[in-house]
């Protein structure tokens, strides 16, 4: 499995680039937030890359950042994803806005990235939710979330008041976001319950 190619970088486009190591072009395929990171051509690179070997094909996946590689790695884990759709949501959203968009459950969000329907962005909130982890920058920006247990029992009353989990989540978290994060499970629920 090649990790990564550092060498000469000889060609570069928005989907695509070309470095050259020993004497050997390697075609990479890029994101646009990678290509916005790439130096001039002529200028050495290095490039963390994932091998995506089937039988019919073989694709070079290169990434300046090692959380990008993660969650390129974790997006096509999930089912209906491959590797150029996933490439796609890498290009459509920073990798800090993509880990709090699943995080905070954001579907009209991840609806909105090429390629991206209600039923994929879904499956991607389920599958992903618990494997993003979220930076102090990115928690900052969206407040605080108020302790996991009192979270997670407004949100199961409220999904056993009929309401969809996914929503249930939502209107507590925007709850939160508000009124930060001293409140308890039965304020949750009012306050959420009130922000429908």
């Amino acid at each position: 499995m090649i990790t990564h190619v550092r060498g000469r970088l000889v060609h570069k486009a928005p989907t695509r680039a070309v470095v050259e190591a020993g004497g050997i072009g390697y075609e990479v395929a890029i994101s646009l937030a990678t290509y916005g990171q790439l130096p001039e051509t002529g200028v050495e690179v290095l490039l963390l890359t994932h091998d995506y070997i089937r039988e019919d094909r073989q694709d070079l996946f290169g990434f300046v950042e090692e959380s990008e590689r993660e969650m390129f790695r974790l997006l096509i884990g999930v089912a209906g994803i491959g590797p150029v759709l996933a490439q796609t949501v890498l290009s459509g959203m920073a990798v800090a806005d993509l880990q709090a968009t699943i995080f905070h459950e954001r579907v009209r969000d991840l609806t909105g990235i090429k390629g991206i329907g209600k039923k994929t962005a879904e499956r991607m909130i389920i599958e992903l939710k618990d494997k993003v982890q979220l930076s102090g920058a990115t928690t900052a920006g969206l407040g605080a979330l108020a302790p996991p247990r009192a979270v997670e029992e407004a949100v199961l009353a409220l999904t056993a008041l009929g309401i969809t989990s996914l929503a249930a989540r939502q209107a507590v978290q925007r709850v939160v976001e508000k009124e930060g994060t001293e409140l308890s499970a039965s304020q949750l629920i009012k306050r959420a319950l009130q922000e429908r």
